[in-house]
Formats: C-alpha cells, structure tokens, sequence
C-alpha cells in the first residue's frame, strides 16, 4: 500500500491495515523529521517498533520523543516506558528511568543510534531540530480552527478540540470541513450524546452536510 493512499484520521494511533511495515516505519521517520513536535507521530512510530518487537528502532523512536517533550510529557513518557521494559536492553531502560522527571536534555552526552532521525551523536553532542518560531503570533480568531483542534489532537486534548470545532462550526455552520471533521471525532469516541447535542444547537444548519450527520448518528447507535 502506498503511503500517499493512507488516510488515517489525525488521532489514530493504530498501525494501518494492509501497510507494508517497513514502509510504514519509514514514513512515520520522516514525518518525525518533518514535524519534530507531532507528538502523534512519535507515539505512532514507537508502538509501531514495539509492535515488530525490535528494540533497537525502539529506542531511537524513543529518544526523538523524549528530546522534543525535554521535561514535559511525564505520563506519556512514563506509558510507553512501561510498555517498551520488556525489549529494551537494561542499559537503555535505565537511561530513560533515570531521566524520568527530569527528561532528556538535547546538549547532554547520549547513546548514538542510527535510528534517531533528530539527533547528531558526534562527539556526544545532540544537536535537537529546532521549532520555527513565527515573529507574531496571530490571535484565535486569526487562526484556522481545524489546525487549532488538530494540535489540540496532537497534545492527546480531545476534548479540547472538540469544543473549538464545536464552536467554530456554531459561527461558521457552511463550512463543510468543520462539520466533517466534527463528525469524525464524535464517530472516533463514540459521542452519541454529544453528537445529538450539537445536531440540535445547529438545527436546519446541518442541511450541508446532512447525509453525513445521519451517517453517523446511525453508526453511533447501533
């Protein structure tokens, strides 16, 4: 299957049907590469390495991670740690325990692996691929509302995404994307009540994109 073809939803953390894995694992690299700070991504290619049972791609996966959240992120850090002590070797199972408060900082001196794609091991020195930050930062208004949710979504905050495409569809109900979207992410949590909710706020301004509402209330409640 070709990687162009995948279209899986913003939060879904499972490995694709049908993807050739090698193939998988290399797309979500460069993805890492690309978007250092999709935490998505990142979560995506451990479980991916985990999943194939191989330590070593692991551990490279999961140093990425841990140099993008530094000291942020203890749960998520603390999760997959638990999940990857049964292939990782000792010495990389401590690494991540002993800096399991603190993080991992990118000037300190790390183990090298050819599998980290935001690390320069030379000489010791990681060198982290740096966020580009833009010289203003636009208001929320300013801002498109699904990359908004869809950051949101990145940081694990479902339901924070969920009330700004909530509301961002009350004052923009033509909007096809944001209905789409919308209906996604209840159909992903199974939000039944909170889908008939929203049906109800919107009243006749779900005309544009009725079929898809009633697609999937129905999925909901069977």
């Amino acid at each position: 299957m070709q990687m162009a073809f995948i279209d899986q939803p913003q939060w879904d953390l499972t490995i694709p049907k049908g993807v050739d894995l090698s193939l998988w694992a290399k797309h979500l690299a460069h993805s890492v590469a690309r978007e250092p700070f999709n935490l998505i991504n990142h979560v995506r290619r451990v479980r991916l390495h985990l999943a194939c049972n191989d330590a070593d791609a692991s551990f490279g996966a999961m140093l990425d991670l841990h140099l993008v959240l530094g000291d942020k992120g203890i749960s998520l850090r603390g999760s997959l740690l638990r999940q990857l002590k049964k292939i990782l070797p000792q010495d990389r199972y401590d690494l991540f325990l002993k800096h399991y408060k603190p993080g991992l900082r990118p000037d300190q001196s790390l183990p090298a692996s050819r599998h980290s794609v935001l690390g320069n091991f030379f000489a010791g020195n990681t060198i982290l691929v740096k966020k580009e930050t833009p010289r203003t930062t636009p208001s929320l208004k300013q801002q498109n509302p699904l990359d908004l949710a869809r950051e949101e979504l990145n940081f694990g905050d479902v339901s924070k995404a969920q009330q700004i495409l909530e509301e961002a569809l009350i004052e923009a109900p033509k909007t096809p994307e944001l209905h789409h979207e919308l209906l996604e992410l209840y159909s992903h949590t199974r939000s039944l009540e909170d889908l008939i909710r929203m049906q109800e706020r919107l009243g006749n301004n779900i005309v544009i994109a009725l079929e898809e509402w009633n697609q999937t209330r129905s999925k909901l409640e069977n």
